[in-house]
């Protein structure tokens, strides 16, 4: 079976749990990274929602300690 444009964001998600069940920060907002190409084939009505999600990634980034 073919993927679909949610394969890359399912598969992702596989990633985003530590064995112990904690939540894993970089593989999760690389995972949220994989959405914004299916926001955007939705059309210019939802370029800010994409705009936003973005920023909201690019933000959090920044806050991970390095």
């Amino acid at each position: 079976m073919e993927g679909t444009v949610f394969t890359p964001c399912l598969e992702g998600m596989k990633n985003v749990k530590s064995e112990e069940g904690q939540m894993l920060t970089k593989p999760f907002l690389d995972t949220c990274k994989l959405i914004l190409p299916v926001i955007e084939k939705f059309g210019a009505a939802m370029t800010l929602v994409k705009s936003d999600i973005g920023g909201n990634i690019s933000v959090r980034s920044f806050l991970q300690p390095p």
